[in-house]
Parts: C-alpha cells; structure tokens; sequence
C-alpha cells in the first residue's frame, strides 16, 4: 500500500485538497489542508487546494479535479455534507462516505451505536433548556459537558462541583448549541488508535501538560507529551486496537479514523468518540502512528489517495 518514491502519480490527474470551510475548526483544517497539499505537490501529484468557505463550485468549474482529498474538520466535512456533494458529482474522495461521517460526527449517535455493539463508552445523558437543571442536579461530579456535534475538543468543560459559574457556562453552552450531554469523566490515561486501510496502528498516549487535551494542548507544540508506541502492557495495547477497529467498523467508516480512549483506574478502555476525518498538522496523531508503521507522511497521504482511486470505476455506487 505504500507508495514508492519514483512511482508515477499522473494516473491520479487533478487532485483537489479540500480544506477551510466556515466550521470552528477552519484554522486548523487549513493547516491540515496546506500539510496534505505540500506533501502531494512534493511527490509529484498535480494538486490544488480548495477553499469550501470561497464558492468551491466555481473554483471546480475553473480548474476541474478527478480526486478530491478531503481535509475539513467539523460541519461541513465531516458531518457528511461534503461527501453528499462530491458523490453526487461523480467525484471519488478519501475517507467514508457521508452517512458514516455523519454517524461518527454525532456523538449521541456513535455512543448509541457502541452501545449496541457492546463496545465500552462513558455514561451520557443529553441535556436541553428544558431538563438541564434536574438532569445536572442528579449527576454526581466528577462529569463532563460536550456538545454533541463539534470537534477539537471546542466547547468541552469539566465539573468538579455544581457552581453558579459552571451553570452560567450550561447555559450558555445550550443557547449556542440547543442541545448538549454529560458525559461520566473517566479518571486514568487517555490513549488514541489510528485505523488505516482495515487495520489498526501503533497505540499513542497522550499526556497533556494543561488541565485536559483541550484545543491549546492539542494544537500547540510541547504542550502535550506523545509516547509512540504507548508504554503499556502488550495485552492492553491489542485490546485497544481491536477495540478500535470494531469501532470503526461499527460505524461503517472506511479508509482512516483514528479512535480516541481513556482507561480507568482498572485499565479497562472506554471509546470517547471516533474521528472521520482526524487532524494532518504536525501535532496530529493519526501521522505519528502511521509513521511508527512505516508511512512517512507523503506516503500516507499517497495512500488515503490510492484507496480513493480504486474506487473510481464505482464512486456512485459505494
């Protein structure tokens, strides 16, 4: 699957990296765009980047593309509604198609799924204007409020005690977002899993200097610490990789995710959320498994690209 340095890459034609968007997490899509787009035109693949923010319809008009490498976090990527459009117009894309983003974007209806598939996630309860009160009041602290489509760990807080700031932030949180759950605060270590192709990679810990891997720890370099591979029992690391791809799978995602665990104080492992479409900067996690496996980060890229190739006879039908 790895792609050779003097392979020749004019059978992909036009690659369109499709990246920005108007989400919360457009700063760090574009760096994630400009990272895959860099790495393409380096190994001689004839790509451009394509702004979704900036009439991209036009942009395709203009300068037509044959594979669409999609780099946008968050609504609008992946949510699905990108995915919508390029299957529509018959053009192949790296990573799942648009009902499995979905999925793994709603985070009530990932845990609904791992429930049902009897994979381990954090007890949750969603919250509105109208039940916030008597649902926090019964919740013991430690716990965790999340919005339920977002990314980046943007809008996340933790509480440790009931106070009137932490309601003030509820309700600010459920006059942004309408609808936001709590989530069990799994107290021990926090581990991610990158899935490539249908396999699972090299298990990564994450040891973040700041309260949480929050937005800052996650995108600032030195601020979180990453051991690759995971100094843990060999036992451990295969049960969260198998844990992963059954993750993966159960979401009906394809290609790459990366799949994101905390472990109690029993070592037992709780999927927090999947990622579709997880970050490429050069803080990214998913990069630094697939590297430990082999792929540098041109490589890995040329692979997402291969995968999206091959199905091009048949990119209406998948």
């Amino acid at each position: 699957m790895r792609q050779r340095a003097g392979d020749d890459k004019s059978h992909f034609g036009r690659v369109g990296v499709f990246l920005g968007g108007r989400s919360r997490e457009r700063p760090i899509s574009i760096r994630s765009g400009q990272a895959v787009y860099q790495a393409l035109k380096h190994a001689g693949v004839d790509a451009v980047t394509i702004d979704t923010a900036n009439g991209f319809r036009a942009q395709l008009n203009q300068r037509p593309i044959d594979l669409a490498f999609i780099a946008l976090h968050g609504k609008g990527g992946e949510d699905g509604t990108i995915q919508k459009w390029l299957k529509r117009n018959q053009i192949p894309f790296t990573g799942s198609e648009a009902r499995a983003n979905a999925s793994a974007f709603d985070k009530i209806k990932a845990k609904r799924l791992f429930v049902r598939a009897g994979i381990p996630t954090p007890r949750y309860q969603v919250i509105t204007r109208k039940n916030w009160r008597k649902a926090a009041a019964k919740w013991k602290p430690p716990y965790v409020v999340k919005p339920i489509e977002e990314g980046s760990s943007i809008g996340i807080f933790f509480v440790e005690r009931l106070s009137r700031d932490v309601m003030k932030k509820i309700n600010l949180g459920l006059n942004y977002y309408g609808r936001l759950f709590l989530e069990e605060k799994i107290e021990g270590r926090e581990f991610t899993v990158g899935i490539l192709g249908e396999a699972a990679l090299p298990v990564v810990e994450l040891r973040p200097k700041r309260a949480f891997y929050d937005y800052k720890a996650k995108y600032t370099k030195g601020l979180t610490d990453y051991l690759v591979p995971a100094p843990i029992p060999k036992r451990l690391s295969q049960q969260l990789q198998s844990m992963a791809v059954r993750a993966h799978r159960t979401l009906g995602l394809r290609d790459f995710s990366r799949v994101d665990f905390k472990t109690d104080s029993k070592h037992r492992p709780y999927v927090l959320e999947v990622n579709s479409i997880p970050g490429f900067t050069d803080t990214s996690l998913l990069p630094k498994a697939a590297r430990l496996a082999g792929y540098e980060f041109r490589d890995l890229c040329l692979a997402l690209l291969h995968m999206a190739q091959h199905r091009k006879g048949n990119c209406c039908h998948g």
